[in-house]
């Protein structure tokens, strides 16, 4: 895949902070308890390794655990702009003449902001000329439970209910604790014994690792990140802010 279809330096707007993620010389994140089986405390602990040795020495140990084949939600988008989004959650036609890429994290009180504040008035304001893609980046050394979340959306798209999932976790009624995300799940109604499986099994770790390795590969340090085209916007930054990039996009300019 050819990096130079994105021009990180594009940003035509001056960031607002997101939330950086850890330093490479900083301590590793404390490990979920292991669920039954361990599936989702190896998964962690190879995160873990990912985003501490990753960001300054290209992920030379980061390894992925073995996925599941995803049952459903299958959009057939694979690529946006040149990131890799195969199998990530995505909503919106095939055809919008914009599409937002969002590097989240479910724990993230930017992320939350962004989910609760902004992304609605954008969905209302834009309709079917946006298309959003989701991609995980749970930043563990500051959030430990946030891979947990991820793996939950993961359980939740195979369902077909990212997006009922996103806007759950991103309420603040939940939290990342087992005991949360299964609530969160029985309030969109998911199937429970389904979910409760596929999260202890962490059936879609690989999911999680690939999008962990494109957020690498672009150098994204914080959350939110997006990419509005070939636009990259940081930060929990207000309506006017994207929309003055989609516009800018519409109108040809």
């Amino acid at each position: 895949m050819d990096d130079s279809t994105l021009n990180p330096d594009a940003t035509p707007l001056e960031p607002e902070p997101a939330e950086p993620a850890p330093s490479a010389f900083e301590p590793g994140p404390a490990e979920p308890t292991p669920a039954p089986g361990g599936g989702v405390g190896r998964a962690a602990t190879l995160v873990g390794l990912g985003v501490l040795m990753g960001l300054g020495a290209g992920w030379l140990l980061f390894r992925e655990e073995p996925g599941t084949a995803r049952a459903g939600g299958e959009s057939g988008v694979t690529e946006a702009h040149g990131i890799d989004v195969t199998n990530d959650p995505v909503l919106g036609a095939d055809d919008a003449p914009i599409t937002i890429v969002e590097f989240s994290d479910f724990d993230c009180p930017f992320c939350s902001r962004f989910a609760s504040q902004t992304a609605p008035v954008l969905r209302r304001n834009y309709g079917d000329r946006v298309r959003w893609i989701f991609v995980n980046l749970p930043l563990t050394s500051i959030h430990p439970r946030a891979y947990d979340a991820a793996l939950g959306g993961e359980c939740a798209h195979e369902q077909d209910m990212f997006w009922e999932w996103y806007d759950a976790m991103f309420s603040g009624q939940f939290d990342s604790s087992r005991d949360g995300l299964r609530d969160a799940a029985r309030h969109i109604g998911l199937e429970g014994d389904r979910f409760a499986q596929c999260l202890d099994e962490a059936d879609f770790a690989s999911e999680v690792a690939a999008d962990l390795r494109e957020a690498q590969k672009y150098y994204i340090l914080g959350t939110p990140t997006f990419y509005i085209n070939d636009y990259r916007l940081e930060g929990a930054q207000p309506p006017e802010a994207f929309a003055a990039v989609i516009d800018s996009i519409l109108s040809g300019s």
